[in-house]
């Protein structure tokens, strides 16, 4: 009896051990199908999880400087980071909406780039690896934008400038 479950126990280590192996195996393949730009956006949902609590954002000194802007929300800008540079994981905004109880959702992250002449605002910063992003000229505030729809899903694209599901 004893050599029975000897065997038995060896058998469900190794079926065990085989298990753990294929997902490890597949987890990397996983990762490697990943392109960078996805890779990068995971490391900006985690960089910027904190602000879901507006009142993270506030204690840092991020400010209100647009009120609602339909079918972006509200921009919360750390003016400390308007610096002209692109820092992935220090995006300059931080958008906000009201839900249907008027509470203020975090529904993305916007980097906003001053470039050296606004009158002649040249070609697009470098953000994320490839070209899957898309950025804005805003002349009305002379600023490169890119809007990131790291919270709420954004059926026109992650990197699309305005969300329909936010309404006017």
């Amino acid at each position: 009896m004893k050599l029975k479950i000897t065997t038995f126990k060896t058998l469900l280590l190794a079926t065990a051990l085989v298990t753990l192996n294929s997902c490890s195996e597949d987890d990397a393949a996983d990762e490697i199908q990943m392109e960078a730009w996805e890779i990068e956006l995971e490391q900006v949902k985690t960089a910027t999880a904190a602000y879901v609590d507006i009142s993270v954002a506030e204690e840092e000194g991020r400010i209100d400087v647009s009120g609602f802007v339909p079918n972006m929300g509200h921009h919360y800008l750390n003016p400390a980071l308007a610096d002209g540079t692109f820092e992935m994981l220090k995006p300059e905004f931080i958008l906000y909406a009201p839900d249907d109880n008027g509470v203020m959702r975090m529904v993305a992250v916007e980097y906003g780039i001053v470039p050296a002449d606004p009158e002649n605002p040249g070609n697009a910063p470098e953000g994320f690896t490839g070209d899957q992003d898309e950025w804005h000229f805003n002349a009305e505030i002379g600023m490169w934008t890119l809007h990131v729809w790291t919270v709420l899903d954004n059926p026109d694209g992650i990197f699309a400038s305005h969300n329909p599901t936010i309404g006017d």
